[in-house]
């Protein structure tokens, strides 16, 4: 891996790895600062490029839309969240989409964030085909740039879903079961069994077959057809009830974010600046579903769910890590950054600084806190070598990167540390910056 990017969000996540193949693996793909275009732009002249989405999410999915709508070719390799069963086999998440899709009237086509767990396999499959196409889940692996990342979860069988959402999902079931309703009931039922039987099927080949996503395509298609008729059965109202409660919504975003994808390379022997642990927006009960697999350090964590206070795992405090990735969005409401962040040992990489509880209170950038004596006059030590300036940073790092994007000179009394530069930098919609989350030009001059 030769540089890590994040960027700077309007909505949703972006990090990108870049390959020293000239290759990039872009997880996940929400709207950045920069536009769609202005991501397309910055990728275009790698040799290959690959997508992982580790979640449902509508931020993601209108970019991907917009993506494939300029370009369907731009991904060469597509990497999708399976959808996972529960201890008796069935995909209640699946279950939960198709009532949502045929007895909710307000929709927004193939990317709505319901439809899409629906569509996007065969969607894609035209634009891309279906041999690009992997669904993830635990126990699965895939290869980018010559290192191998090993899927930790989502479990494919027995997923944990909670109570409210199993409960949610087996009364709609209830309200179409009953013998004296007309035969589109059962009807619908079946073809729902089927549907997600393909579903599943689809998930297991590797990589995706065109016949598979077919049949898939088939039932789909038939439940479309029957939608008026399930809409005037006596208990479709009951249904509309429980999908419109605010706990079943509630739930099923839960769920959405329980079963993100959570991945990291494979270690072959010692330690490595390969090691890196990517937790999409994974809720602490994911975090301990998979802890016994986790690597007692990494080079990189990415925080889950951007940095959220509500997403932090004890298990951060427990495991270490040189950097930490928190990509906070700066359009919308966002929960505050979980303030555990901040005693962790490792340098925190801020794509903004909304929300951070270190700043509000300080001032200031919490990757400055420790004083150097050893100059004429005391000062702040600035631990990212990227804020060094051009000459203190390795060739790889800035390798594309304008100098007009590169810091000059640092603030008066910071001290030059020794080593590598991290190679992580943050893409804001002006280009590339230090991980300083404060992004005061009183700090860092930008030439």
């Amino acid at each position: 891996m030769r540089s890590v990017e994040l960027h700077q969000m309007n909505r949703g996540e972006c990090v990108v790895l870049r390959g020293v193949e000239k290759n990039i693996l872009m997880v996940d793909c929400g709207e950045p600062a920069c536009g769609v275009s202005g991501l397309m732009k910055r990728y275009a002249a790698v040799t290959a490029r690959g997508l992982l989405l580790t979640h449902w999410h509508e931020d993601g999915l209108l970019a991907l839309d917009r993506i494939l709508r300029v370009n369907p070719d731009y991904f060469h390799r597509i990497y999708l969240p399976a959808s996972p069963c529960d201890k008796r086999g069935r995909p209640l998440m699946l279950e939960f989409a198709l009532f949502a899709h045929v007895f909710q009237e307000e929709r927004e086509g193939v990317f709505d964030l319901n439809t899409a767990v629906l569509r996007l396999f065969p969607v894609l499959s035209g634009k891309v085909g279906a041999g690009r196409i992997t669904a993830l889940q635990a126990d699965r692996s895939f290869r980018f740039d010559g290192v191998e990342y090993d899927v930790l979860w989502p479990a494919e069988k027995a997923f944990p879903f909670t109570d409210l959402f199993s409960s949610a999902v087996e009364n709609m079931n209830v309200c179409l079961s009953s013998p004296f309703l007309p035969g589109a009931a059962q009807e619908f039922l079946k073809l729902k069994e089927e549907f997600c039987a393909a579903y599943t099927a689809c998930c297991r080949t590797l990589p995706m077959e065109q016949t598979s996503v077919d049949r898939m395509t088939e039932f789909y298609n038939r439940i479309e057809k029957m939608i008026p008729r399930l809409r005037a059965l006596p208990p479709a109202q009951d249904i509309k009830e429980i999908l419109g409660r605010p706990t079943t919504q509630a739930a099923y975003a839960f769920e959405c974010r329980a079963a993100s994808v959570i991945f990291h390379n494979r270690r072959k022997s010692e330690a490595s600046t390969d090691d890196i642990l990517m937790t999409g927006a994974a809720e602490p009960e994911s975090m301990d579903a998979v802890s016994s697999r986790l690597y007692g350090g990494y080079y990189i964590l990415k925080a889950p769910r951007h940095g959220a206070a509500g997403a932090w795992s004890h298990i951060f405090g427990e495991i270490s890590a040189a950097h930490i990735l928190i990509i906070h969005g700066n359009n919308r409401e966002q929960e505050e950054i979980a303030g555990e962040y901040i005693d962790l040992p490792g340098i925190r990489h801020c794509t903004d600084s909304t929300g951070c509880p270190w700043l509000q209170s300080s001032g200031c950038s919490c990757n400055r806190m420790s004083c150097c004596y050893d100059l004429p006059r005391p000062g702040l030590t600035i631990k990212c070598l990227f804020c060094q300036g051009p000459e203190a940073v390795a060739p790889s790092a800035t390798e594309g990167v304008s100098k007009h994007n590169l810091p000059e000179r640092i603030a008066v009394g910071a001290c030059r540390p020794h080593g590598p530069a991290c190679k992580i930098l943050v893409i804001s919609s002006t280009g590339a910056r230090s991980c300083l989350c404060d992004g005061k030009p009183a700090n860092i001059n930008w030439m």
